[in-house]
């Protein structure tokens, strides 16, 4: 199984207790007063498997994966196990909604110039981030998924943009309808969404996050 959306932080798992080998991440840990120890496999695709083996009957036991399996006791065992895997989604995986390599490098790009972190704030919205300065909190790059239809153009697939603070006086003049757009979801006269399908070249977009986050400045 995958966790959705989500891909596993080798370093978070070793923080976490993995041990390495082979190539995969193993972690073990007891559960139910120890009557059950729990093995939790991680490839290097992010691929999960578990294996829950009883120490009092010293065997496999498979009774809590059994969607048709009642009871109190099945039931502690199924919501201790989900509790673990849960606990692991949360501590050893990063957040993975986008595709587009260009946005991938914004992720990176913020995270090593500035050390700020990508933000997912909407339950409803899970393919939306933003990313804030730490001092005053500001937010200075909107990352979404959107269908094209709300830019005004055409297609079905969806497609990968960025909004950006922007020079007032200079948005109006970028604005081309193509691949600068007066920001979508924000402010249209202090915002200006890019579109990051290599259309606009990374460098230039890199030189618009470092403006934006200066315009996110405490005044």
């Amino acid at each position: 199984m995958k966790f959705k959306n989500k891909k596993a932080n080798t370093d978070k798992l070793i923080k976490y207790g993995f041990q390495a080998v082979d190539g995969k991440y193993i972690y073990r840990t007891d559960i139910m007063d120890g009557q059950f120890r729990l093995g939790v496999t991680v490839d290097g695709n992010g691929e999960i498997e578990t294996e829950l083996y009883d120490t009092s009957v010293e065997d496999i036991y498979t009774l809590h994966l059994a969607i048709g399996a009642v009871g109190a006791f099945v039931g502690r065992v199924r919501t201790e196990y989900d509790g673990v895997l849960s606990e692991i989604e949360q501590k050893c995986f990063d957040t993975d909604v986008f595709k587009q390599d260009f946005t991938r490098e914004i992720l990176s790009y913020a995270r090593e110039k500035y050390g700020d972190e990508a933000e997912y704030l909407w339950n409803d919205l899970p393919d939306a981030a933003v990313i804030r300065r730490k001092d005053t909190q500001k937010w200075y790059v909107l990352l979404m998924t959107i269908l094209p239809k709300r830019l005004g153009l055409d297609g079905d697939e969806p497609i990968e943009i960025v909004d950006l603070r922007f020079d007032v006086d200079e948005l109006p003049k970028k604005v081309d309808g193509k691949r600068y757009f007066a920001g979508y979801h924000m402010n249209k006269k202090h915002w200006i969404t890019i579109m990051l399908d290599g259309s606009v070249p990374l460098a230039e977009i890199l030189e618009y996050i470092d403006k934006s986050y200066q315009l996110a400045h405490g005044k």
